[in-house]
């Protein structure tokens, strides 16, 4: 990848030059169509500034280039999140069990009743069995700003009381702040997890291809980082902020 990051970059300087000399060219041959002499400068300076803008543009795409896998990129998608109501949300891979397939629609409706007396977005991320026959409990997170607080966990379940109803568990419930800015491309956050994955293929299940989802999460001091979930059973987080894995914990599905 550094090879082709330098030769990009050898190429971006080539059309610099190449820029510069066509506007020059421009600019002589503008002029002798009758421009003054204010004119052709201007017409001039505004195309280099023009033309140097794209460069710059183009060798940064070049250098952050350096840093993503295209396999990679392709590999990892971000989870698509499913809304249910006004705030209720869930990730398209939470039905993937014949029993949650089977109750979907119920849970659905479910989720979609208990929406009403929510305030706060949050993510629906686990469906359980509760101890009434079909019947079931969930545990969701908050949202903001388009993140998942990792800290303060809700809690649903089925009550002959009070039916279905959110619980905070406001022990460990933290509304942290934290900023989006200089976050790490999530480009590159798939190539590092990729690669590690990669390294450690004889721990996954299915280890011959890697694949996955990743979500951007905060943990209770506001430090960002992105959660991948590979091959159905692995998970490795990686420093928003700066690119570093934070955790791996590679498992093949099999109870040893």
């Amino acid at each position: 990848m550094k090879n082709t990051a330098a030769k990009a970059i050898a190429i971006l300087i080539s059309v610099m030059c190449f820029a510069g000399f066509t506007a020059c060219g421009a600019g002589a041959e503008t002029g002798n169509h009758g421009q003054t002499l204010e004119e052709t400068d201007a017409g001039g300076k505004d195309k280099e500034e023009e033309t140097t803008a794209k460069i710059t543009e183009d060798a940064t795409k070049a250098i952050c280039a350096e840093n993503v896998d295209n396999d990679a990129v392709e590999a990892f998608h971000e989870a698509k999140l499913i809304k249910v109501g006004e705030h209720t949300y869930y990730p398209d891979y939470l039905f993937e069990s014949d029993r949650d397939k089977k109750f979907k629609d119920y849970i659905l409706s479910v989720l979609g009743k208990c929406d009403k007396e929510l305030h706060d977005n949050i993510f629906v991320y686990v469906i359980m069995e509760a101890e009434t026959k079909d019947e079931f409990r969930f545990s969701a997170k908050i949202i903001m700003d388009g993140v998942i607080l990792e800290e303060g966990e809700m809690m649903n379940w089925h009550t002959s009381e009070t039916g279905y109803v959110w619980n905070y568990d406001y022990s460990r419930f933290r509304r942290c702040d934290f900023t989006k800015s200089n976050l790490v491309p999530a480009e590159e956050a798939c190539t590092t997890v990729y690669e590690d994955a990669k390294a450690n293929s004889e721990k996954l299940c299915n280890g011959s291809k890697v694949t996955g989802t990743y979500l951007l999460k905060s943990d209770g001091q506001g430090n960002l980082y992105y959660e991948f979930i590979v091959n159905s059973y692995s998970l490795v987080t990686i420093d928003a902020k700066t690119g570093s894995i934070i955790k791996a914990q590679y498992w093949n599905g099999i109870y040893t």
